[in-house]
């Protein structure tokens, strides 16, 4: 079975741009033109330049917390390839994990709070004991891939952690 994002991938580093651009304009226009000459709502031109500033501030923090990653896991053959890719700023960063299904020993779903994020962590038998690889947000997966997901793994994992 292969599961990939990229719709939504896509998606989000469009909107990324678009928000970019639209902030810069928006700001542009406020803070050079005379679009709001004295006071709109009881606020000058400056008041709604850093208005736009702290939302378009508040959409980057919102999306470094929901850690959106491109995602794409096979696992036809005889390993689990699981890969990834950080949708952040100047994280763009490639990861991959590759285990072998006899050596997978299961998985752990961590959920924030609030539910803004989700990560796995993957469990795997190794001549020390189990290790774990570090967590990997899967917050930008739709509940469809999600499921799929789950249940690849769950084919595999002696026993879910």
């Amino acid at each position: 079975m292969e599961i990939e994002n990229t719709r939504k991938s896509v998606r989000i580093s469009k909107m990324k741009y678009i928000s970019v651009i639209a902030f810069i304009v928006v700001v542009i226009v406020l803070l050079t033109t005379e679009l709001i000459r004295d006071n709109f709502l009881g606020m000058n031109k400056y008041h709604w330049a850093i208005i736009v500033t702290l939302l378009y501030i508040l959409e980057i923090v919102y999306e470094y917390v929901k850690e959106f990653n491109y995602i794409y896991f096979n696992d036809e053959g005889e390993k689990l390839l699981f890969r990834y890719i950080s949708l952040k700023p100047f994280h763009n960063k490639r990861f991959s994990i590759e285990m072998d299904k006899k050596q997978f020993q299961g998985y752990k779903i961590l959920r924030s709070a609030m539910n803004l994020r989700q990560k796995v962590i993957f469990f795997v038998k190794t001549p020390q004991g189990t290790a774990k690889y570090p967590p990997v947000s899967i917050t930008a997966l739709n509940d469809d891939e999600f499921n799929r997901l789950k249940n690849a793994l769950n084919q595999y994992a002696p026993e879910r952690q």
